[in-house]
């Protein structure tokens, strides 16, 4: 993990790369800034470590790229909709990030009560 700033500077640098190729004419321009900004969005998130958070956008951005790449179709379209849910989950579970955090002293957390919403309860009742 490294600071905002150097991860600032290695999206930056993903993204002017990505670019200088599609001025290359390695890709056209239209699916090619999909996979532009992708790559540039999955930098980020692995410099920054925290990796679902960035990549799961970064990844959505290439896919997307590829379907407009390949010719749109809606079954590849639900095809990417359904990795990304089998692929998410497993990541979310396998990294932790999804898992509660435990209260402190036995207390129970706001949060875990099904029943409280924070707009409807005031102390001016």
């Amino acid at each position: 993990m490294v600071s905002e700033e150097r991860a600032d500077q290695i999206a930056t640098g993903v993204f002017l790369v990505g670019l200088g190729l599609l001025f290359t004419n390695v890709l056209s321009f239209w699916p090619g800034i999909l996979f532009v900004i992708g790559a540039s969005n999955i930098a980020r998130g692995m410099a920054e470590g925290r990796p679902w958070y960035n990549v799961s956008g970064g990844l959505w951005l290439i896919g997307l790229g590829a379907v407009f790449l390949l010719g749109f179709s809606w079954p590849v379209l639900l095809i990417l909709i359904g990795l990304s849910m089998l692929f998410g989950l497993s990541v979310k579970n396998e990294w932790g990030c999804c898992q509660p955090e435990k209260a402190k002293n036995g207390q129970k957390r706001k949060n875990d009560d099904p029943y409280y919403d924070d707009d409807f309860h005031t102390d001016a009742i």
